[in-house]
């Protein structure tokens, strides 16, 4: 038979903060629980909304989850439903991104974005335009002769290249309070 700390475990797994609700009170706390809330996005958004409750600054008014829920959607078609076509240029890379559909906005929104990101970074020079189908990225070391970056470039590929800036979880919470923060 099932007892009933199994089932609450069971149910944390897939609801994420009820095994966190369900630890806090004194008859249910058995032990550690998870940090991880589930699926990659409902985590995102779960961490965001503790953060904006905790915040007495939060302008509950302006305040717009469901856009920081539509960019965690573009994040997951650019990643994971685009075509890369990848050459090696002098000093980095040049990569044609495609898809169809939402993927192929989702990449226009987020390629030629990000590539402003990384034309602000010391070590990276991008450019991105549109294509048919997609945008196409290059992306080189601003000082071609370091052969060390060359080769990071190269070997992050698109989808590492477009995790480089330290901007991603600021973008997520303005989009997620409602500020205007595009990549740039």
């Amino acid at each position: 038979m099932t007892s009933l700390r199994q089932c609450t475990i069971v149910l944390g797994l897939v609801f994420g903060n009820a095994l966190i609700a369900a630890a806090q009170h004194p008859d249910m706390h058995s032990g550690p629980v998870p940090a991880s809330s589930g699926q990659a996005a409902f985590a995102t958004i779960s961490e965001v909304v503790r953060m904006l409750k905790a915040d007495p600054q939060t302008d509950w008014a302006k305040v717009n989850v469901e856009a920081l829920r539509q960019h965690l959607i573009d994040m997951d078609h650019v990643t994971m439903r685009s075509e890369v076509s990848q050459r090696v240029v002098p000093g980095g890379i040049q990569m044609d991104v495609t898809g169809t559909g939402r993927t192929l906005l989702a990449i226009r929104r987020m390629a030629v974005s990000h590539s402003t990101m990384l034309e602000h970074d010391t070590e990276y020079h991008a450019i991105a335009k549109e294509i048919p189908g997609g945008a196409r990225l290059t992306v080189s070391a601003k000082d071609t002769s370091d052969t060390g970056l060359v080769a990071r470039i190269r070997g992050l590929g698109f989808a590492g290249i477009m995790t480089e800036g330290d901007h991603h979880a600021r973008h997520h919470m303005a989009l997620a309070r409602g500020d205007a923060m595009p990549h740039r």
